[in-house]
Formats: C-alpha cells, sequence, structure tokens
C-alpha cells in the first residue's frame, strides 16, 4: 500500500533497459578490486522484503490463531560478513 491506496507491481524494474553485455563487462569492481561485485550486479534499491511471524503450534492453539502452514526444514547459508561485496 501507498497512501492507503494498494499498487500492483507487474514489471521488474531490473534489468536496466538501456544495459548491455559490452557495457556491464566494462564496469569496475565495487568493494574489491579482485571482486566481482560490480553496479551493474549488485542487488538494487528496488529489491523487495517480507516478514514472517513464526510460534509453536501450542502457542498458536493457545491464542487461538489458524495453522497456516508447517516448516519441516530449512537451511542458512553465507559467509562471513567481512567478505560482504564478495560472495552473498
Amino acid at each position: 500500500e501507498h497512501n492507503g491506496a494498494a499498487r500492483t507491481v507487474d514489471t521488474d524494474e531490473q534489468p536496466r533497459v538501456d544495459a548491455s553485455a559490452e557495457g556491464l563487462a566494462s564496469l569496475q569492481p565495487t568493494f574489491d578490486r579482485l571482486g566481482s561485485v560490480t553496479a551493474g550486479n549488485a542487488s538494487s534499491i528496488n529489491d523487495g522484503a517480507a516478514a514472517v511471524m513464526m510460534m509453536s503450534e501450542a502457542k498458536a492453539l493457545e491464542l487461538g490463531l489458524p495453522i497456516l502452514a508447517r516448516i519441516r526444514a530449512f537451511a542458512s547459508v553465507g559467509v562471513d560478513p567481512a567478505l560482504m561485496g564478495i560472495a552473498p
């Protein structure tokens, strides 16, 4: 919502329509001279976000909330924050 009005996003804002392989290839690394992240492949400010509220089944029942899903498994992957800009 924006100012109380619902908005529909139906077109991806990335990649830029004026981007070319040649232009992207000419961009220098942003964070480290040997890095691979450039202004052409880094996340843009328009990246989306989401939030999920989770609780135990017992708590949901206590609060009278419906069980909408069950998490069967999950994983978390990343690198040391000192490497940000080198790897996701």
